[in-house]
């Protein structure tokens, strides 16, 4: 496999697949990611001077709610740690960054993240009442005695930052296993996660792996565990979390 050859190339897919207009002082961009209603996820931008101003005009929050999805404290508390995650707030259901001018690829990619992060928050609705996925990972870490540090942050390859929700620390028997959340597993968060996965590996020690917790609690898309797989990458289906707990204990 020429890994580089498929970063690559997917590097050309994302940007040929995004596309912006002319809005007023604002440019509207289109993304190749998809919502909890599988429309493209767009955003809005311009420029004041050395300052840049990202903005989903309310949408992400509006579309959340108009699903019937209601925010309790816990839904709340798990909002702020997403947006403190990649540096976004909130201002009247409307989901703003800013940042300087010379830091748009990174940050727009941050804004991109953290749009996808909260419209996934839609899936606790239909699967949760009161919880969160990532509740129920901390708990089952808890449970286990798995220690880890949580909500890390490395810089890829690209220059771009990637977060993770859980880092185990290496240990004389196992090497450094980075974790993921996927709550709502799809191509689109399966891409996600590789792109994030194969930009980060080159600042990582050779052995550390990926390990992504996958909510099957819906199901799963076709694929997505072999797709996983064939990247070296090694999912857990919610549902199986027991099963694996020879890959998480030190």
């Amino acid at each position: 496999m020429n890994i580089q050859e498929y970063i690559n190339s997917y590097a050309e897919w994302l940007k040929s697949e995004i596309s912006f207009t002319k809005v007023g002082e604002y440019y509207e961009i289109n993304t190749p990611f998809l919502d909890n209603d599988n429309d493209y996820l767009q955003f809005y931008v311009k420029q004041d001077g050395d300052e840049l101003y990202f903005t989903d005009d309310g949408f992400t929050i509006n579309s959340l709610e108009m699903t019937g999805f209601s925010f309790t404290s816990n839904r709340k508390k798990q909002l702020t740690l997403i947006l403190n995650q990649y540096g976004v707030q909130l201002q009247n259901k409307e989901l703003i960054l800013k940042a300087p001018a010379s830091q748009f690829a990174q940050k727009k990619h941050a804004f991109t993240q953290c749009l996808m992060r909260v419209s996934d928050m839609y899936m606790t609705s239909r699967t949760k009442v009161g919880s969160y996925f990532l509740d129920d990972i901390q708990a089952f870490f808890k449970e286990n005695d798995i220690f880890c540090m949580e909500n890390v942050q490395f810089t890829g390859k690209s220059g771009f930052y990637h977060n993770y929700d859980f880092a185990i620390q290496r240990s004389k028997y196992k090497p450094e296993r980075l974790c993921l959340a996927i709550n709502n597993p799809s191509k689109t968060t399966m891409s996600n996660a590789l792109f994030a996965w194969e930009d980060t590996k080159p600042s990582r020690r050779a052995d550390s792996k990926l390990i992504v917790f996958l909510n099957d609690a819906n199901g799963i898309g076709r694929g997505i565990e072999d797709g996983f797989q064939s990247y070296d990458v090694n999912p857990i289906r919610w549902s199986k979390r027991s099963d694996n707990l020879d890959l998480l204990t030190a």
